[in-house]
């Protein structure tokens, strides 16, 4: 008996060209399986009406946010994420979907700032659904996780806010030793003018 799988894998024509073979899909789930279980934040995009510049361009801009771009063939998108955070996505994987996706949590407000602003400025660009550590979020949320500092600016603002009391008790610290070097030269000036004058 022939296992989903099997059915999957078998090769089909298209035209006059061959589909993906069994090795080539077998490859590119264990891939994007890989990739799944490092994500640490996926969304879901419908890119249909984007020009090819357009998707280079929104490509472009993913990777230098430190994540990753694909174009997902569904089919193998559900084999992949099986067990995963991804997974609870899968309601939403059906028709032409790519997904942005980063493996690092540094850099989740960034790529979500990015892509907010791109679709902005380009609105056949459909923002559909995310996932943060396996909870879905809705394209409104994305928003909102953009606003989020980053890592580097919460560690300024903490350190910051460490340094402030300790400057504080550094100045506090400094400032005891000139108050003593203050009254002790009082004394001394106090002494001198005390001293009597030998005739």
């Amino acid at each position: 008996m022939r296992s989903s799988l099997d059915s999957l894998y078998s090769p089909r024509w298209k035209g006059d060209k061959l589909d993906l073979k069994k090795e080539e899909k077998e490859k590119q789930v264990a891939w994007l399986r890989d990739q799944f279980q490092g994500a640490r934040a996926m969304v879901l995009m419908d890119f249909q009406g984007l020009t090819v510049s357009e998707m280079n361009s929104l490509r472009s801009e993913v990777r230098t946010r430190g994540g990753s771009m694909k174009v997902l063939k569904n089919t193998l998108v559900r084999l992949a994420y099986k067990g995963t955070d991804v997974e609870c996505l899968g309601p939403d994987l059906f028709g032409p979907r790519a997904a942005v996706w980063t493996q690092n949590d540094d850099n989740v407000p960034s790529l979500a700032k990015s892509l907010v602003d791109f679709a902005k400025t380009h609105p056949n660009l459909g923002l559909i659904k995310g996932e943060l550590q396996g909870q879905v979020f809705e394209s409104s949320e994305l928003e909102a996780l953009a606003k989020l500092p980053s890592r580097e600016e919460l560690l300024g603002r903490v350190l910051g806010t460490m340094l402030a009391p300790v400057s504080a008790f550094v100045g506090t610290l400094a400032a005891v030793p000139r108050s003593f070097l203050n009254v002790l030269k009082a004394i001394e000036e106090k002494k001198g003018e005390s001293v009597p004058v030998e005739g």
